[in-house]
This record gives C-alpha cells, structure tokens and sequence, in this order.
C-alpha cells in the first residue's frame, strides 16, 4: 500500500520536511541534522536522491534554513567578483531544465569545463615522488615538489617540536 502525504514514515511523516531552528528532522533515526543529504549518505549509506524519494520529499528542504541562509551569503560574496558569470546567468532557463529533468550539460557548460581544466592543468599532482624528511613517506607532492619536505602537517609539526627542542637543550 503507497503512503499518503502525512502518513507515520520512521521519525517523521511521509512527505514532509520537518525543519526547525535545531535543524531538519531525518526520518530514518530521528536526530536533527543541519544538512540532511549528507547526513543520509554518511550515516544511513544511501544519497539524499534515495531519501527523498522513499520518504516522499520535494527536491528541495533538505538543508536547514541557517545553513541555507549560509550557502546563499556566500555564494553572493564569491559571485561579486566574477562579473562575467552574473552577466551571462540565466536561472530561469536553469530552473525550466532542471524541472524537464534535462541531465546534459550545456555547450556554455562544457567550455567552462574545459577552460578551467586547461587553467588548472598545471596545478595538478607532478610526477615527482619526494620522501617525507620525519616519516621516510613516498608521496606525491601537489605543488611545488622540491618545496614540500613533508607528507603531513603532523610530519611538518613534530619536525619543528623536535627542532625547537634540539634548540632549546643545552649542548
């Protein structure tokens, strides 16, 4: 038998976002989570996708309104400083494609792929393996591989703690 919109589902009731200023209710286990999407993955393994249909959920509402609120503050202050983005956004075609369910990416969206992985391509891990000074670690530096002694921050850490110590003992 389907559930009805109001319906007992786990926690909360099918087809219903249950949000507060604690967060949004899952249904799954009953807690409150600021973002309820990752929580179903993380916590239940399955995507926010799944969770939304089994519990009947619109598409949107699965974050709550402060972390949302949070999302949109930034996104605003990032987007300030890319003109030519703003000018060339379009979110009513975005919304009338997202409701067609159209999965394709544009042509506009592919270029923009496409200019970005050619910025980026020399950004990516070299060919190089480096030993870790503190551990003896291979790895493979992101950056500037003569530059980076280390495989982690710890490594880095216990390297200067055991520098400043040599420093400090006397002789």
């Amino acid at each position: 038998m389907a559930s009805r919109v109001g319906d007992p589902d786990g926690f909360g009731h099918f087809g219903i976002v249950d949000s507060d200023p604690e967060g949004v209710l899952c249904h799954e286990c009953g807690r409150r989570f600021a973002h309820l999407g990752l929580h179903a993955w993380r916590g239940h393994g399955i995507t926010a996708d799944q969770y939304r249909e089994q519990h009947g959920l619109p598409r949107k509402g699965l974050v709550a309104d402060t972390t949302r609120e949070a999302v949109v503050a930034n996104a605003r202050r990032t987007l300030a400083d890319k003109p030519a983005f703003v000018a060339s956004r379009d979110p009513v075609r975005a919304s009338r494609a997202q409701r067609r369910g159209e999965a394709a990416i544009s042509p506009a969206g592919l270029e923009a792929i496409r200019d970005t992985a050619r910025r980026l391509r020399g950004l990516r891990r070299h060919g190089i393996v480096v030993a870790c000074e503190w551990c003896g670690v291979q790895f493979c530096p992101l950056l500037a591989p003569g530059k980076r002694r280390f495989c982690t921050r710890s490594c880095a850490s216990r390297h200067n703690r055991a520098s400043r110590a040599a420093r400090r003992s006397p002789g």
